[in-house]
């Protein structure tokens, strides 16, 4: 009999739960709890734990169980082991009720279907477990040798790391575990040194990570995937969500959804930014919609409008929204003022486009009627060249009682480019070029040079003793002599210019040489008293003429005497120097003014060079001007148009609504 407390004992054992899924067991009769499975029903359990493809390890005390088929580790008993262990449990106790009966000398009941069941207690594997476990847990039951690093190490580096993965999977090393706790928790593993370097550990350990992370991210996605429909269409109907909804307000009108409840607090958030995200865009387009045709409304109507290249902004704006186009039109009334800002600003550069175009055809159709009419004008002078009625000679004041009713002089005036007198002068010069050519032609073929009192007989003769013969015209012959004599003439007047001129130095030279004797000299002194003394000056000597030298002593003694009669001092004979010097610089500038054709010519074509670079450089300057103006239109544009973009934003944010009532008529 004492034998017989000790089965009963035993089979007082129970398995239980506690709150986080740990197993413990509990002893009917004592109430003592252990973590760990009794022995009299581990040894049973482990026996028939080999008939399955599970087996049970310990690591640091904890133990946990491996499926040699699939390679899932898990720490808890599989729902497989739970059966089988309570398989086990029900049939140890039915022996031993059946030993205790026979040695008593009862008779053994049979067993019932309840004692036979796998699983009385009917509880399906938890959610953890279930992730785990394939088909392939339920084959006959395989004899698999535990994961161990052979001798010499793995041959494959893909073996190797698939060790040490199963050593991660093993430890329950997830995505919260960091690098060092891991290789705290695995360093003293066998499995630890499968793999050779630190580095190929790292990396294993980082493509486990990876591989949680892709499944827990595939669940996520496949329980949204479930749950977006359902969810949207609860959106939908409810309308309530709007595209500014939060969490806080979808937790509250839908509490009690049991598709809400059923996902998880990101899963919801998710799926309702997605919502509100599309609802967003879908206003977000339809104001762009409404934008774009009140924009090509205002782009036709505006066109139909007094509203001109000059028009201001001001103004257009008035004339816009007060005419009857736009009041008529509802969906104007709440177009933005920056919108019309827009429209007016691309319908004034179209209009300055086509204003400058314009005023570029303008402006080239006026010099082509300037040069339509100065090529006419040219004709009209060639037409009087080849009547006789314009030669080298003729002057304006001769041709222009002759043209002035002609249109073609009529039309020239007032136009812009060369005038018609500058036309004439240049035709004049092309004639005085043309004999001047001719003339050369002429003196290099003659047998004698041409003296200024070269008659025409003489010329003639001079001509015909060249032997020239008709290579010339008698029109060509006659201006080439005309030429010779008046470029003699003209440099016989400036030789003799030029010996007055000195002439009239050297005398006032010798006045002013007197001063040096001039204590030997009176007021009444007569030349040949006062010979002796100036006859030793240089000045005296360089005149040759006696006449010359007595006129500057009579300009000298008369000089003396007016300053004697009138009392005047020294210091007016400084002035009377000056006014000397003034005196002859006034005759010299007389005389330089008589200048001979060619000088005169010389002079003119200077000027008329001159005027040519001026109207260069003024339709230069216009030019540049023109330009200078366009950057300043671009750049005023520009800037224009950055102000807009910044008050855009500034107003982006704020309703439509809001924007009319608060903004002031014309306002930006």
């Amino acid at each position: 009999m004492s034998a017989s407390p000790a089965p009963e004992a035993q089979s007082q054992w129970k398995e239980y739960k506690n709150s986080e899924g740990r197993i413990y067991w509990s002893h009917a009769v004592t109430k003592q709890s252990v973590w760990e499975k009794p022995e009299e029903l581990r040894v049973s359990a482990m026996r028939a734990m080999t008939k399955t493809p599970w087996k049970q390890f310990t690591s640091r005390g904890k133990a946990y169980y491996v499926n040699s088929l699939t390679k899932e580790t898990v720490w808890n008993l599989p729902p497989e082991l739970e059966a089988l262990q309570r398989k086990v449990e029900a049939e140890e106790l039915a022996r031993k009720e059946r030993e205790h009966l026979r040695a008593t000398g009862q008779a053994s009941p049979t067993p019932s279907a309840s004692s036979r069941a796998s699983s009385p207690d009917g509880d399906e594997p938890s959610t953890a477990l279930t992730r785990f476990q394939s088909p392939g847990s339920r084959a006959p039951p395989v004899e698999v040798e535990t994961v161990t690093i052979p001798h010499g190490g793995f041959q494959k580096v893909e073996e190797a790391e698939a060790a040490f993965i199963h050593l991660l999977k093993r430890e329950g090393i997830d995505e919260k575990w960091t690098w060092d706790q891991t290789m705290r928790k695995v360093v003293l593993d066998p499995l630890y040194k499968a793999l050779d370097t630190l580095a190929q550990k790292k990396a294993a350990y980082e493509k486990w990570l990876d591989t949680l992370a892709k499944e827990k991210q595939q669940q996520r996605d496949a329980r949204i995937a479930e749950l977006r429909p359902h969810l949207t269409r609860l959106f939908t109907h409810s309308g309530v969500i709007k595209s500014y909804s939060t969490m806080k307000t979808a937790d509250k009108v839908f509490a009690s959804d049991k598709y809400w409840r059923r996902a998880k607090p990101d899963e919801r958030r998710f799926i309702l930014e997605e919502y509100t995200s599309k609802l967003r865009a879908r206003e977000v387009q339809t104001r762009k919609d409404v934008k774009a045709r009140n924009i090509a409304t205002l782009t036709k109507l505006i066109k139909d409008l007094d509203i001109t290249v000059t028009t201001r902004w001001r103004d257009a704006h008035g004339i816009i929204t007060r005419s009857d186009a736009f009041r008529a039109n509802a969906d104007l009334k709440s177009v933005e003022t920056l919108d019309i800002l827009n429209v007016y600003d691309d319908y004034s550069k179209q209009l300055e486009k086509e204003f400058n175009e314009e005023s570029k055809r303008l402006k080239t159709e006026y010099r082509r009627r300037a040069r339509k009419a100065r090529d006419a004008f040219k004709e009209l002078l060639k037409e009087l060249k080849d009547k006789g009625e314009l030669t080298r000679k003729t002057k304006w004041k001769e041709t222009l009682p002759k043209i002035k009713e002609d249109e073609r002089f009529t039309n020239l005036v007032g136009l812009p480019g060369s005038t018609p007198l500058d036309l004439w002068m240049d035709a004049v010069d092309d004639l005085q070029i043309a004999a001047e050519e001719v003339t050369a032609k002429i003196e290099e073929r003659l047998s004698a040079p041409v003296k200024l009192e070269t008659t025409e007989e003489e010329f003639a003769k001079l001509y015909e003793e060249s032997q020239l013969g008709n290579e010339f015209t008698p029109e060509e012959r006659k201006d080439a002599l005309d030429v010779i004599h008046t470029r003699l003439a003209k440099a016989a007047a400036d030789e003799k210019r030029r010996a007055e001129r000195k002439r009239r130095h050297r005398i006032d030279d010798l006045r002013d040489a007197l001063r040096k004797v001039q204590r030997h000299i009176e007021p009444d002194t007569t030349y040949e008293a006062a010979l002796p003394h100036i006859q030793e000056l240089q000045e005296f000597k360089d005149i040759t003429e006696e006449e010359d030298r007595k006129a500057a002593f009579e300009k000298f003694t008369r000089r003396m005497r007016e300053k004697e009669r009138d009392g005047r001092d020294y210091r007016m004979d400084v002035d009377d120097d000056r006014d000397r010097r003034r005196e002859r610089d006034y005759r010299d500038r007389e005389r330089d003014r008589d200048r001979t054709d060619r000088d005169w010519r010389a002079a003119r074509d200077e000027r008329r060079e001159r005027e040519r670079d001026r109207d260069r450089d003024y339709r230069r300057r216009d030019d540049h001007r023109d330009r200078d103006r366009e950057r300043e239109r671009r750049r005023e544009r520009d800037r224009e148009a950055d102000d807009r973009d910044a008050k855009r934003r500034r107003v982006s944010d704020a309703g439509s609504a809001t924007r009319n009532d608060d903004r002031e008529e014309g306002e930006i």
